[in-house]
């Protein structure tokens, strides 16, 4: 495992997705996708439909009593979309962003889909995980289920809480998990023969049992001293989307998803650009106010080492016509800080020009508000 976090978080998407993946339209069967789903072990499929992309996944077809009749129009969901050359860590934001598992990934159409488990999956290849502790990127504390609990109950939870799977528990201590596939390929029985990628089936409106009926006995779990890379190779080789961490006897500690399991990626992250707000300029001027904008942000940046404090920054232009039509800019800059705020001025006919200026004072007024570090005040020279 020679693969570093750096080089996963930049290497290219279609470099970590198993093989294209088929995209659904909104006009299909809830059948038809969950057939292809079951087919191919998979717990999301991409759809499309003109302009718009997005998935269905397992748990929007818990709710759903008749599979063969209900189309999946109003049931899938818009989303963003990556590129297949996008980088790894381009993935990951838009998974986080949008609270979501997986993203079409479109290029003259939807061409594959990628996942968190593909994520988790090339994960399991850096060495340097090692390193990680998994305990510091748990969830906790976690709801689960007890043994004794009803399937109907368990379902309807899962749509309220918007969860997927939920460990399972007897005297306190991990015996099980259930997930959402569990309850909706338990329940959804083939009607008729199906053809590949189709599964015709009808769905009793009650889900009866308990769910020590159909969990999974065989739950992932790592103790307290699991490094991130333990995790990651234990979901890959096991096939399972979540990771409890238990103590000696058993007892929940906290749980681990793919969704925890990227911070460390996510970490990568370029810091987030200063906020710099242009209050002045009309809507249509989008070109100017960009530049304008850019021009702050760039000497700002330079100038905050001497000044770390400062959060944001506002501009304020007020113009008026002295002569004729020409227009006359005033500008305002002021840089807010914990230590207090910076100000400068600046004017002009070309509204550019006067930005120059502005931000060429605003960095000089930063620099020389600089705060003194505390000591011992310097000792003047005495002259003879």
């Amino acid at each position: 495992m020679s693969t570093t976090l750096r080089e996963l978080a930049l290497t290219e998407i279609r470099n970590i997705i198993p093989q294209r993946a088929r995209a659904f339209t909104p006009d299909e069967t809830v059948a038809r996708v969950l057939g292809s789903l079951k087919e191919a072990d998979a717990y999301e499929a991409a759809v499309t439909s003109g302009n718009a992309h997005g998935i269905i996944t397992v748990r929007d077809l818990l709710d759903v009593d008749q599979p063969a009749q209900t189309k999946i129009d109003g049931i899938w969901r818009a989303t963003e979309s990556v590129r297949p050359e996008d980088p790894v860590l381009t993935l990951c934001e838009g998974l986080v962003r949008n609270n979501i598992r997986a993203l079409p990934i479109v290029e003259n159409g939807v061409v594959g889909l990628a996942t968190q488990m593909d994520v988790v999956s090339a994960m399991a290849e850096v060495s340097e995980l090692s390193k990680h502790p998994a305990r510091e990127l748990i969830r906790s504390p976690v709801w689960s289920l007890e043994i004794d609990e009803g399937i109907a109950y368990a379902r309807r939870t899962m749509l309220e809480r918007g969860v997927s799977h939920v460990p399972v528990v007897k005297n306190g201590r991990l015996v099980g998990v259930v997930t959402a596939g569990d309850i909706v390929h338990t329940f959804t029985t083939p009607s008729s023969k199906t053809t590949t990628g189709e599964r015709v089936g009808s769905r009793t409106r009650r889900v009866p049992g308990q769910v020590i009926d159909i969990m999974d006995t065989r739950p992932c779990t790592v103790t307290p001293d699991a490094s991130v890379l333990d995790v990651v190779t234990l979901l890959r080789d096991q096939g399972k989307s979540a990771c409890f961490m238990t103590d000696p006897e058993n007892r929940i500690l906290g749980v681990l998803a793919p969704r925890d399991l990227m911070a460390p990626i996510l970490r990568l992250r370029a810091p987030e650009a200063l906020p710099v707000y242009v209050m002045g300029i009309e809507e249509e001027d989008f070109f100017e106010r960009a530049v304008a904008e850019e021009k702050v942000r760039r000497v700002v940046e330079r100038s905050r080492r001497f000044r770390p404090d400062i959060t944001e920054v506002s501009v304020r232009i007020k113009r008026s016509q002295l002569t004729g039509e020409r227009t006359r800019y005033e500008i305002t800059g002021r840089a807010l800080g914990q230590e207090g705020q910076i100000n400068a001025e600046a004017g002009g006919w070309d509204l550019l020009e006067a930005f120059d200026v502005l931000t060429t004072r605003l960095g000089e007024a930063i620099r020389r508000s600089k705060t003194r570090t505390p000591g011992r005040p310097r000792r003047r020279r005495s002259r003879r």
